[in-house]
């Protein structure tokens, strides 16, 4: 068998804290593209026991169930299955279950080769349990620095790293934290683009979304989760020196600092800032091309996991073939022929202007192009090579 053999089928049970229907990640872009050749089951994991005061448990199935979606069998988890990790006995009890019901889901594929593919080390417990032929661990994120971080998470990471067999990062700085920590060779499979869909979309085959058409141009515009790795208070500031210029957030809140949250709380007070609030993923593309400018307006601080991630929005933009303004982080330096990068408040406001005027950085057919080099049909094969490559070596 060959490193492109096609014939290679496996059955992956693939763990990532987001909901399959939550907004679309790495996480869904690839396993729903793998899901075309291997038996992939996606699970968030158990319940625990403090999720019960939680109105999701309350609603949740007690027996729990499994439905096909996107190529990819979504695991339900049964609420009566709880972890407990204060209790070793109960919590190894719990999760045993749990792999047994995955095993059972495999059904006539459960003759072929096993993986554990992990994207974060929370499910490190599992994995033993999964008794595994290979085990991936797929870090997605600069988790030392996302909060929450602990030494047991850590620790966890560590002992992941020991047992890969393949170790997959979504940017070069993750990948180098990775190598330095396991002394193994790291893949650096960096985000994508479905670039069909933004082409389509910014072609004007999709009608302009009802919340943002009555926004008049120009829109300045940000898709993607609004955390405390937004700089608010340069858009703040943007806004109160640009009145004429709208800046447009779609995105679901998260966690803020003190920093972050007196900047959203300004913007929110500004006429020309308007937040549209989380929107379906296949909703997205119809909102990054109704843009007259996208924005990447990251805080630059090496404490903050944006600093070392590669922006899932960075080839999406570029799909659309809008002008893209990011500030100065390592993932995007390599795109700065296409992506104008800002370092000051003067250098954004001049380059939203320049962008406005038709002098951005990089033309539509340009930025297209490298987007369709960066697809997310480019980046699973490339994901199904490297795990044929590490069946083969075994």
């Amino acid at each position: 068998m060959n490193n492109t053999d096609s014939s290679l089928s496996l059955n992956i049970i693939a763990m990532a804290p987001n909901e399959w229907d939550g907004p679309w990640m790495n996480r869904q872009q690839l396993l729903s593209r793998l899901g075309a050749q291997h038996n992939i089951i996606y699970s968030n994991g158990l319940w625990a026991v403090w999720d019960r005061n939680q109105a999701e448990w309350k609603a949740a199935s007690v027996r729990g169930n499994f439905r096909s979606q996107d190529q990819v069998l979504v695991d339900s988890p049964p609420k009566f299955l709880l972890r407990w990790p204060r209790f070793s006995l109960l919590d190894n009890m719990a999760i045993r279950m749990a792999v047994r019901r995955w095993r059972c889901a495999h059904g006539s594929g459960k003759n072929s080769p096993r993986v554990a593919y992990l994207f974060h080390p929370l499910f490190y417990p599992y994995v033993k349990k999964i008794q595994p032929d290979f085990v991936v661990y797929h870090a997605y994120d600069m988790f030392s620095l996302t909060p929450g971080w602990s030494p047991e998470l850590d620790e966890q990471q560590r002992k992941l790293l020991e047992m890969a067999d393949l170790v997959v990062a979504s940017s070069e700085t993750i990948a180098k934290e990775l190598a330095a920590i396991s002394g193994k060779a790291v893949e650096m499979l960096p985000n994508g683009a479905d670039f069909d869909v933004f082409y389509r979309a910014s072609t004007g085959s999709y009608a302009e979304p009802d919340d943002l058409a009555g926004i008049t141009h120009p829109r300045i515009g940000y898709v993607g989760n609004l955390n405390l790795k937004v700089d608010f208070p340069l858009v703040a500031s943007l806004a109160k020196n640009h009145q004429n210029w709208n800046f447009v957030f779609v995105g679901g809140a998260g966690k803020f600092d003190s920093h972050t949250q007196n900047g959203f709380d300004e913007c929110s007070m500004l006429k020309n800032v308007h937040f549209l609030g989380a929107k379906n993923y296949r909703e997205i593309p119809r909102y990054a091309s109704n843009m007259d400018v996208n924005l990447m307006c990251y805080r630059v601080d090496k404490n903050i996991w944006a600093s070392g991630g590669y922006p899932l929005k960075l080839h999406e933009y570029l799909a659309t073939g809008k002008p893209v303004i990011s500030s100065k982080i390592s993932s995007v330096i390599p795109f700065a022929s296409h992506v104008a990068i800002a370092r000051t408040s003067n250098e954004w406001s001049d380059l939203i202007e320049a962008a406005l005027q038709g002098n951005g950085v990089g033309n539509i057919e340009h930025r297209r192009a490298v987007a369709k080099e960066n697809s997310w049909d480019v980046r699973a094969r490339r994901l199904n090579i490297c795990l044929a490559n590490m069946v083969n070596v075994q």
